[in-house]
C-alpha cells in the first residue's frame, strides 16, 4: 500500500520523504507544507468535523524518494493527505492545499485506512476483515475484495511500477493468494496455498517475485510466486539442514534493487536465530548467518555502549568479544529468532537483531563471502535500525527511557552516540527517519510523542553532536507562522 503511517503519535505524522508533516489538535487538522526547508514558515490550519482521528496518512511522492527540491511541479500538486474517523475519510490536496474528496458513511470499525496504489486510490480494510474497499477518487468508483487474511501491510502489497495487487485471502478453511490487475482489480490469477497458516506476502523490489511465508510452527517454508501467481519454487531450508530441530521462519526481507537492476538476496529470519541468505537466480540458500558469536582471528569490530566518566553522557567503547557480549539486555518478551532485518541501499550489508539478545545490532558484508564486519552491543533493546537511502550511513535507536539520543554507524569511522535534544520519553518510543535523499542530504528526524525534530549528526575532531534545524511540537502545534484556511 501507498503510505507513510502515522509518526510517532496518532496525532503527529511525516510523510515518507520527510518533506510533509501533519498533527491534529482537536479539530484543528494542521498541516506543515515545508518543514525541511530552511523557512519552515508555510503552516495551514483546516477544520475536520470530527475530532477523533482513526489515520492520518500521506501518499507517496509519484517521483519516488527523492527530494521535492528536485520535483516538478505537476508531481508536488498530486500530493495529497488522508484524515479518517469513524464515520468519514477526507483526502486534501496539497499544492494548493483544497479538499479533494469525502468518503462518507464509512463501515464502523475499520482496521485500516490507506492510500492505494498511488494517491487515486483509497483503500478500507473492514471490521473483522470481512472485506475491503478500494475507493477511486478518480471515477468514484469502488471494488470489493472479500475475506482478506490480514489488515496489515504483509497481508497485501502492490507491484512497483505496474501496480499489480497481490492479496492474501481466507475465504475459509484454506490460504488463498489472488492477484488482480491495476485500477480495475479483475482477477489475474489466484493459487491455493500450501500453507498451514500464511503469515504474510512481500513483493520483490524490482516486481519480479512475490514471497509468502508459512506460520513458525510449520517449520521453514517460503513460497516463490512468479508476478502473475504461478508457484515457482518453495524454499524449506539449505541443503543438509535437519528438519527435526527446525522452529520456522520469523520473517523474511527483500535486498533493494542493485545495479544490475534486480534484487539479489531474499533473507529469511528464523525463530532459532539464524538468517538464511538466498540468491535470487535460484533461490537456494547460499550462506547462513548465525548469532551465535565465535571468536578467531578476522573478528569484527565489537562496540559496547556504556556511560562516560567524564560527563555521564553515553558513548562507544571497543572491546574484545568476550567482555562485550557478556552483557545481557532486559528482558523484551516471550518473542523469539530474528525480529529485525535491514539491507543497505545497495544491498551488500545487512543489520539484523535477534531477539534472543535484542540489545545488539550485527552488521553482515554480503558482497562477496558473507562475513560480521562490526557489533553495536547497547544497554537496552534495540527499537529501530534503519539505512540512509543513498549512502552506507545506520541509525539505529533504543528503548532508553532516559535518554534521548541516536546511534550513528558508518563503515569510515567508528560509530557514535549522539544526544537529540527533544523531549524525554517515558515509553522510550524513539522514532528515526532519514530525509528524503538529495545531494550530500544526511538529515534526519527524530520524533517523541511531544516532538519531531529534524536535523544532521555533525562530527568535528571526533566530537560529534546533533544540529537542530527544525521541530515539530504538539505543545505548540503550528508555531507562531499558522495562517488559516477553514473548511
Amino acid at each position: 500500500m501507498d503510505s507513510t503511517g502515522a509518526g510517532v503519535s496518532a496525532s503527529i505524522s511525516l510523510s515518507e520523504d520527510g518533506e510533509y508533516a501533519a498533527q491534529m489538535s482537536g479539530k484543528d487538522l494542521i498541516i506543515h507544507l515545508n518543514p525541511a526547508t530552511s523557512e519552515f514558515q508555510d503552516v495551514q490550519i483546516v477544520k475536520v468535523k470530527e475530532s477523533s482521528t482513526r489515520f492520518l496518512k500521506f501518499s507517496r511522492a509519484s517521483h519516488g524518494l527523492q527530494s521535492s527540491a528536485y520535483a516538478v511541479e505537476g508531481e508536488r500538486s498530486s500530493r495529497r493527505l488522508l484524515h479518517a474517523s469513524d464515520a468519514r475519510v477526507l483526502i486534501w490536496q496539497l499544492n494548493p492545499l483544497q479538499l479533494h474528496a469525502e468518503i462518507e458513511s464509512i463501515e464502523p470499525g475499520a482496521l485500516n485506512i490507506d492510500f492505494g496504489s498511488d494517491e487515486n486510490e483509497v483503500i478500507i480494510f473492514h471490521a473483522w476483515n470481512t472485506k475491503l474497499t478500494i475507493y477511486n477518487l478518480e471515477t468514484g468508483r469502488c471494488q470489493v475484495i472479500k475475506s482478506p487474511k490480514f489488515a496489515h501491510t504483509n497481508g497485501c502489497g502492490y507491484r512497483s511500477k505496474t501496480k499489480q495487487f497481490a492479496v492474501i485471502l481466507k475465504p475459509d478453511t484454506s490460504d488463498l493468494l489472488t492477484i488482480h490487475e491495476p485500477r480495475s482489480y479483475e482477477l489475474i490469477n489466484r493459487a491455493l496455498l500450501p500453507t498451514v497458516d500464511a503469515q504474510g506476502l512481500k513483493w520483490s523490489p524490482d516486481g519480479r517475485w512475490i514471497a509468502v511465508w508459512d506460520t513458525a510452527s510449520a517449520g521453514t517454508k517460503v513460497l516463490i510466486f512468479t508476478a502473475d501467481g504461478q508457484l515457482f519454487r518453495t524454499y524449506t531450508g539449505p541443503p543438509g539442514f535437519d528438519s527435526s530441530f527446525d522452529l520456522g521462519v520469523r520473517g523474511i526481507e527483500w535486498s533493494p534493487v542493485a545495479n544490475s537492476g534486480v534484487s539479489d538476496y531474499l533473507a529469511v529470519g528464523k525463530v532459532d536465530g539464524s538468517v538464511d541468505i538466498l540468491r535470487c537466480k535460484t533461490f537456494s540458500c547460499s550462506t547462513t548467518l548465525s548469532h551465535a558469536f565465535h571468536t578467531n582471528d578476522n573478528s569484527p569490530s565489537i562496540w559496547r555502549e556504556q556511560y562516560a566518566a567524564t560527563d555521564g553522557d553515553l558513548e562507544y567503547a571497543e572491546l574484545p568479544s568476550t567482555s562485550a557480549f557478556s552483557i545481557t539486555a532486559e528482558s523484551s518478551g516471550p518473542l523469539r529468532g530474528v525480529s529485525t532485518m535491514a539491507f543497505s541501499f545497495n544491498g551488500n550489508l545487512l543489520a539484523t537483531v535477534d531477539q534472543t539478545r535484542s540489545n545488539i545490532v550485527w552488521i553482515w558484508d554480503l558482497e562477496s563471502t558473507a562475513v560480521l564486519i562490526s557489533a553495536m552491543v547497547h544497554e537496552h533493546p534495540v527499537r529501530q535500525v534503519t539505512w540512509h537511502p543513498s549512502k552506507t550511513l545506520l541509525l539505529i535507536t533504543t528503548a532508553n527511557i532516559a535518554f534521548a539520543a541516536v546511534r550513528y554507524w558508518t563503515p569510515l569511522s567508528p560509530p557514535c552516540i549522539v544526544r537529540i535534544p527533544t523531549s524525554r520519553s517515558d515509553s522510550g518510543r524513539y522514532d528515526v527517519r532519514w530525509l528524503s535523499d538529495s545531494a550530500d542530504d544526511s538529515r534526519f528526524w527524530f520524533g517523541t510523542p511531544e516532538d519531531y525534530v529534524l536535523g544532521y549528526v555533525e562530527i568535528e575532531s571526533d566530537i560529534s553532536q546533533f544540529k537542530t534545524l527544525n521541530t515539530i511540537s504538539n505543545k505548540t502545534p503550528g508555531g507562531s507562522h499558522n495562517t488559516g484556511v477553514s473548511r
